[in-house]
């Protein structure tokens, strides 16, 4: 039978996210990489405040459990929805999305997907600062 396997916070290295596909500062720290037969990679996202992806979207869903702060997920056409701590947001495969943190908040969620080993996100243009701002007041941030 085969052993748990700890990995220490002080073994994983947080890494800023990309200015390439995110706005603002926005902190990734890989919780679990792809294991045979396993597919789930798991990584804790915090985004500052206002800091949030780009559209985009995934190969397969994506699974977003908030863990701190407030944040918000909108697809690409209707309005953006609020996520708190505790909050579980399922993103269907293909569905153009940004998720992020409201101002003046921060936020942190874990993203579950399933991955191949191949890049499983397509990264599409920014969030524009006046399209957050206008979903951000109607989400209440």
């Amino acid at each position: 039978m085969a052993d748990v396997t700890i990995r220490t916070a002080a073994s994983r290295a947080t890494k800023t996210a990309p200015g390439s596909s995110f706005s603002g500062v926005v902190l990734q720290d890989s919780l679990a990489v792809p294991a045979a037969p396993s597919r789930t990679s798991a990584t804790l996202v915090t985004f500052t405040p206002g800091a949030r992806t780009n559209w985009h979207t995934h190969k397969t869903r994506q699974i977003l459990v908030a863990t701190q702060g407030t944040g918000m997920v909108q697809v690409k056409g209707k309005p953006a929805q609020v996520l708190r701590a505790g909050d579980v947001a399922e993103v269907p495969a293909g569905v153009v999305h940004w998720h992020g943190a409201i101002a003046g908040h921060l936020f942190a969620h874990i993203s579950f997907i399933e991955s191949d080993g191949a890049d499983t996100t397509t990264w599409l243009e920014a969030v524009e600062e006046g399209e957050y701002q206008k979903v951000a007041v109607a989400a209440g941030g």
